[in-house]
C-alpha cells in the first residue's frame, strides 16, 4: 500500500509539478508591477527606455545595488520606485515584493534564483544584445568568475582542477549554485521571448514545464554563443568560450580586482594577461561550465521519413534505373549500328579506287593512242 501510494504521489508530481508556496504570489507580483509600469509608461508619456528595461532594472535594484551595475544595467527614472509604492498602497497590492524573491521552485521542481534571473535580463536588455560584453558578465560570466575565484588558491594540473572544482564548487549550493545556472540559462530565452503584447509572468507560467526546459540549452547556445550552433567537438565548445570569457574586459576587471591580473594606467579596466599562477584555475573554472553546456546540447537528427513516402522514393529510383537501363540499350544499338554502317562504307570504298584505277589507265591508254593519231595526222 505505501508503495502505491509513492506512485501516485511521484505521477501526481510528474504531471502537475510541484510548487514552492510564494510561486503564485511571484506570479501574482510580477503581474502587478507589469500593469504599473505601464501606467507609469502611458501617465508620463516616458520614452526614454522599454517597458522591459524598467521591469527588468526595478526587480534587479532589489539585490544588486552596487554603481557599477549602472553602465551595466542602466538607471530608473527618479520617481518609479515611489510610484510602484504608491500604488500597492492604494491597491493593497505587493508589486514591491518583486525586488525579494530569490530562490523560488518551479512547477517543474527546479529552483531560480528570481533577481538573479531578472538581473540577467536586465543587462542583455541594457545592452541590447544576447552576446555582447555585458550580456556575458551578467550571466554565466560573472558565474564563472566566482567559480574561479572559489579555486583559485587550488593547486594541481587541469584535469585534476577540473575535477576538484565539478565536485565541489559547480552545481552546488555555495558555489555556482543549480539555481543561479538555470537562471542564467532561462533569462536569455525568456527575455528573447518578451513583447510588449505579453507579459512576463505568463512567460514563466508556460516556461517551466517539461518540454520547454529539456531544450534550454540549445536555446541559450543559439542566442549566446551562435557560432558554436551544430557543432559537436568539445574543444570546439571550450576553445570558443574560453576566448569568449579570457577576452571579455569587463570580467578582466573583476579578475583584476581579485589580484588575478595586473593594473595598468587606467586601472583594472587596462587589459592584462592573467597572472600565471591562476592560468590553469582560471581555465579549469571555464572548462567546467563549458563541458556543461556541451553536454548538455543536443544534436537532433533529421526526422524518419514517412513509409509511404520511403515507398514512393524506391519506386521512383526503380522506375529511374528502368529507364536508365533502356537507355543504355539504346545507346548500345545505335553504336553497333554505326558501326556496321562504317564498315559497309569501307568496302564500297575500296571497290571504288580500284574502279578508278582500272579508268585511269584507261583514260592515260586513251590519251596516247589519240595524241599518236594526232600526230600522224599532221605529218600527212
Amino acid at each position: 500500500m505505501k508503495l502505491l501510494y509513492l506512485l501516485m504521489l511521484f505521477i501526481i508530481i510528474t504531471c502537475i509539478g510541484i510548487n514552492d508556496e510564494n510561486y503564485e504570489k511571484m506570479l501574482k507580483d510580477l503581474y502587478n508591477l507589469e500593469n504599473y509600469i505601464k501606467e507609469y509608461i502611458k501617465e508620463k508619456s516616458y520614452t526614454n527606455s522599454t517597458l522591459t528595461h524598467l521591469i527588468t532594472c526595478y526587480i534587479r535594484i532589489g539585490v544588486y545595488t552596487d554603481k557599477e551595475w549602472e553602465p551595466v544595467g542602466g538607471l530608473l527614472p527618479d520617481d518609479l520606485v515611489s510610484y510602484i509604492t504608491i500604488k500597492d498602497e492604494e491597491k493593497g497590492t505587493s508589486a514591491q515584493a518583486t525586488q525579494t524573491y530569490r530562490e523560488i521552485v518551479m512547477p517543474n521542481g527546479e529552483t531560480i534564483d528570481f533577481v538573479h534571473m531578472f538581473a540577467v535580463m536586465n543587462g542583455i536588455e541594457h545592452g541590447k544584445s544576447f552576446s555582447d560584453i555585458y550580456a556575458h558578465l551578467v550571466g554565466w560570466g560573472s558565474d564563472t568568475e566566482q567559480l574561479l575565484e572559489d579555486i583559485m588558491y587550488q593547486q594541481g594540473d587541469l584535469e585534476y582542477l577540473i575535477k576538484f572544482t565539478k565536485e565541489n564548487y559547480f552545481r552546488i549550493k555555495g558555489g555556482f549554485s543549480e539555481a543561479d545556472l538555470i537562471s542564467d540559462l532561462d533569462g536569455p530565452i525568456l527575455l528573447f521571448n518578451k513583447t510588449d503584447d505579453n507579459y512576463f509572468a505568463d512567460l514563466i507560467r508556460n516556461y517551466y514545464n517539461i518540454e520547454e526546459c529539456n531544450n534550454r540549452v540549445n536555446k541559450f547556445v543559439e542566442l549566446t554563443f551562435p557560432t558554436l550552433v551544430d557543432k559537436v567537438n568539445n574543444e570546439t565548445f571550450r576553445n570558443v568560450i574560453y576566448n569568449i570569457y579570457d577576452n571579455d574586459p569587463l570580467i578582466n576587471a573583476l579578475e583584476c580586482k581579485k589580484g588575478m591580473r595586473s593594473k595598468g594606467f587606467a586601472g583594472c579596466y587596462t587589459p592584462s594577461e592573467i597572472k600565471e599562477k591562476y592560468a590553469l584555475n582560471q581555465k579549469a573554472a571555464v572548462y567546467v561550465v563549458s563541458d556543461y553546456f556541451f553536454e548538455n546540447y543536443k544534436i537532433y537528427p533529421e526526422p524518419e521519413e514517412e513509409e509511404s513516402e520511403k515507398e514512393g522514393k524506391e519506386e521512383s529510383k526503380e522506375e529511374k534505373d528502368e529507364e536508365e537501363e533502356e537507355k543504355r540499350k539504346e545507346s548500345e544499338n545505335e553504336e553497333k549500328e554505326e558501326a556496321e554502317e562504317k564498315e559497309e562504307e569501307g568496302e564500297n570504298s575500296d571497290v571504288t579506287d580500284s574502279d578508278n584505277t582500272d579508268n585511269k589507265a584507261l583514260f592515260e591508254t586513251l590519251n596516247i593512242n589519240t595524241l599518236g593519231l594526232f600526230t600522224s595526222l599532221l605529218l600527212l
